[in-house]
Order: C-alpha cells, then structure tokens, then sequence
C-alpha cells in the first residue's frame, strides 16, 4: 500500500482529523472544536529542559497519514502541555479501519517515534479504547503495559422518577449549601474556585505534573464557548466553594459530561460528592437531557462506588499504556 505521511495542515485537515477521533471519542468532535483547541494552544512549540535534564516545556506536532490518492487513513499526534510531568510525552495513533493491518499504524509510529527520540523524552503515554484488543496488542508489541484504566461509566436517565427533582439536598453541617457559578459571579470568587480544582485535582489518583496555572484554567474552564455557569455544580462553607462537580452539554446527543468532581480533604465523608452528583441528575431532567457519561480512575474507589450507587453503568473506557524510551 503507498502510504504518505505528512504534517497536519490546519486548517485543511481538520474535518479529516475530525472524522477519525470521532472513531473513538465518546461525543461527536467537530472542526470548529478542533479550531477552538488550537486558539488556546500557541501555534510554536516551546521545549526545555530542567535541571536534570528531562524534556519539559510544550509542544503538539501532528501528522497525517494519505493513500495514494490522496485520501486521508490515519492521524498521529504527540503533544506535552508546559504543565505535564517532566520527561513525559503523550502520543496518540489513529487508522481508518479500512485500512488497518496495512502498514497504516507503523508509518505514523515511527514518526512518532523519531520525534520521541529527538526531544529525548524518558517516558510515552498513550490512551486506548479498552474494547480495541488490535490496538492493545499494536501497543503491547512495542513495549508498551497497561498502567492504568479509566472507567467510563453512563447513567440513562428515563428511568428516573420526577421525585428525585423535589428532593433537596441536605447537609449535616448548617453552613454547607449548593450553589451554582451564575450565583457566585465576580473573579475573586473564581480564584477561590480555581484553588478547589487545583487542590483537589492533585489528588487524582495518577495525577502527574503539576496543576495549569490560574490564566490557563481559566482559558480551558471558564472562558471556552461551551462552559456554562449553570451547570458548574457547588457546595459552599459560608461563601467558600468546598465541592464542585463540572458539567458539559453535548447537544447533539441530548447528554451532559460530568467532566470534573472534587471536594476540598477538609470536608469529605460528609456526603458532598455525593449530593452534587444527585443535583447533576436533577440538572439533566429539568434541561431534558438523555443521559450523564463520567470518567473514573480504576484507583478512585469512593467515586466509583458513589457512581454505582446512583445507577451509572460501566461502558467502554480506556486503558493507559506507557513505554519508559531507554
């Protein structure tokens, strides 16, 4: 088979690239997402080095695997952000399957691997479908293990009784009350917000690096077209937000994502993720909405259990698989 393998070219591409991750994301991916993602990302990459030498900085070259015709079959990307674990470098590999099993993969691997190799990053990190056994087997033969597995759980909403809207949410403490950020506007309150995800985010079983500084977070949270007030979910102590739980709609398919939920280490064990995950199901009914898809870390036990309590069903997720580069 001739394979091609090129540089993205954007914006060109991107309705290609947007049809092939589409083969494994679990919500449509649009060209216009594909644009807005890169307006936040600087268009030049940036590596360094720190004092040990491990690769640190950012940088996100792409490449785009054509036939002979020029008909685009694959899609690779490599990408570190400024804030990633030193030495690290995420990668991703992409096939048409009408054309796997012929050489597609391999070409795009060993551009990424030549990349690899001339950053010099000590580790790669590469998620995968957990229900794609020929990718698996494409990444074990390469030398890469399975680290860890994010769970992703759904939880159909039709079943719901209307009961569950007229339930509020009750907390031991008097102090504790939910909100949502349309109640709460001004940046003061949203540097207070920040400091819950980022305290909480370091939490996260397998989190590396280190948390995305205020400005970026707000770029990739507050300011994206897509973020709504309404569905960011609170608790607050007094007027101090100790729990969130994130919520993102995906039209197209009538759902929402509940893409982030953490409480500040003070005030768990006192049932806040748990109310908060309630509310979103009460969100989800009023707005009319078919379904709430989450992520888990297989290490995240209590959010897992709170998960299953309420009703969420595991569906295909993803395992993390990594190569320490010798």
């Amino acid at each position: 088979m001739n394979i091609i393998i090129r540089p993205m070219v954007v914006p060109d591409d991107y309705d290609d690239v947007a049809k092939l991750i589409n083969l494994i994301a679990s919500e449509l991916v649009t060209a216009k997402d594909l644009a807005e993602d890169d307006a936040r990302i600087p268009a030049v990459g940036s590596l360094s080095r720190d004092e040990e030498g491990r690769l640190t900085g950012h940088d996100r070259p792409r490449w785009i695997a054509e036939d002979g015709e020029g008909r685009t079959i694959g899609y690779a990307h490599a990408w570190r952000a400024p804030w990633s674990a030193p030495g690290v470098l995420y990668e991703q590999i992409i096939v048409d399957p009408s054309v796997r099993n012929q050489g597609v993969g391999c070409a795009l691997y060993e551009v990424l691997m030549t990349y690899t190799s001339e950053v010099q990053a000590n580790r790669v990190i590469s998620d995968l479908r957990d229900d794609d056994p020929g990718s698996l087997a494409f990444t074990a033969k390469r030398g890469f293990t399975q680290e860890r597995h994010l769970f992703e759980s759904c939880i159909e909403l039709s079943n719901f009784s209307s009961e569950l809207l007229e339930q509020p949410a009750h907390f031991d403490n008097d102090s504790l009350q939910m909100v949502t950020l349309t109640d709460r506007p001004g940046e003061a309150f949203e540097q207070w917000l920040y400091e819950l995800y980022r305290t909480t985010h370091e939490d996260i079983p397998g989190f590396e690096g280190v948390y995305m500084w205020y400005s970026e977070w707000r770029k990739w949270t507050l300011d994206k077209e897509d973020f709504d007030r309404s569905l960011a979910l609170l608790v607050l102590d007094d007027d101090r937000p100790v729990g969130v739980v994130q919520l993102t709609a995906h039209p197209e398919s009538e759902s929402l994502y509940n893409s982030f939920t953490g409480v500040d280490g003070a005030y768990r064990g006192q049932g806040i993720a748990r109310a908060l995950k309630i509310q979103s199901i009460r969100e989800a009914l009023k707005r009319g909405y078919r379904y709430i898809r989450t992520n888990n870390d297989s290490l995240n036990a209590p959010m897992l259990n709170i998960n299953r309590s309420l009703g969420y069903q595991p569906v295909p997720g993803y395992y993390m698989m990594t190569r320490n580069i010798e």
